[in-house]
Formats: C-alpha cells, structure tokens, sequence
C-alpha cells in the first residue's frame, strides 16, 4: 500500500515537475463574483410559499360546514330508510361510521372544560395578530 502511494507521488513530482503555476490576474476574483452574480440573477431562487391563510380559512369553513350538514341533517337515517341494497351497504360501510365518529367528537369536545376554548381563541389570535404585523412591516 505504501509502495502505490509512494508510486503515486513520484509520478505526480514527474508530472508536475515541468509545468509552472500561473499567477491569477489581479481582477480574477472580481470577475468570478461577477459573473457568481449575473448567474444568480437570472436563475434567481424561488421560495415556496406557504398556503395562504385565507384558504386554509375557507377550507376549515367548508369542513365545518360539511360536518354541520352531516350533523344536522342526520344524513344516516335517511339513507338508512332506502330499500335499495347498494344504498344499505354504502350506509352501512360508509356513511354510519362516519356519523358515530362526528357524534363521539361532538360530545367529547362538548365535554372539555372551557378553558381549553380560551387557549385555543388565544393561540389563534395570536397567529392572526402576528400574520398582521409581519405584513404591517413588511409594506412600510
């Protein structure tokens, strides 16, 4: 193994030995930034952003809105009332179960002390007024 290395270095002191180092211009640095920078102006960096607040919002509106409806409408004995055997199996594969989660997570939130609702509207508040201020700065 010492052998090949010490191969290596004289064949390398060989190779070398007739060549001679340039000296870099005294603006070499100065153009390598340059052209670094029109590099990365034109292939500048993109951030992705993340999803605006505004359609989280609408998306959590329409889940609301859609377990209000499952809720209200009591949309399992409907279907449960239909003869048809295709409309029997969705309910009972599909639609019932998904009814006695909604009803088992509407009691067990009803049952949280309300203290757990203050810290909740607290953090969400605080979310909100800081999404504000970040914008507040950045357009001053």
């Amino acid at each position: 193994m010492q052998k090949e290395d010490s191969y290596r270095d004289e064949f390398i002191k060989k190779l070398l030995n007739g060549v001679e180092l340039e000296e870099p211009s005294a603006d070499f640095t100065k153009h390598v930034m340059d052209d670094v920078m029109q590099d990365w102006l034109t292939n500048s960096v993109s951030v992705k952003k993340r999803m605006p607040i505004k359609r989280l919002l609408m998306l959590i509106a329409l889940l609301v809105l859609i377990v209000l409806i499952l809720l209200g409408t009591d949309v399992h004995s409907i279907v449960a009332s239909w003869d048809h055997p295709l409309i029997q199996q969705v309910n009972a594969i599909l639609i019932q179960p998904i009814h006695d989660l909604l009803i088992g997570t509407v009691d067990r939130l009803a049952s949280l002390p309300a203290i757990v609702y203050i810290i909740m509207i607290a953090g969400l508040s605080l979310i909100v007024f800081d999404n504000l201020v970040k914008k507040m700065l950045h357009q001053s």
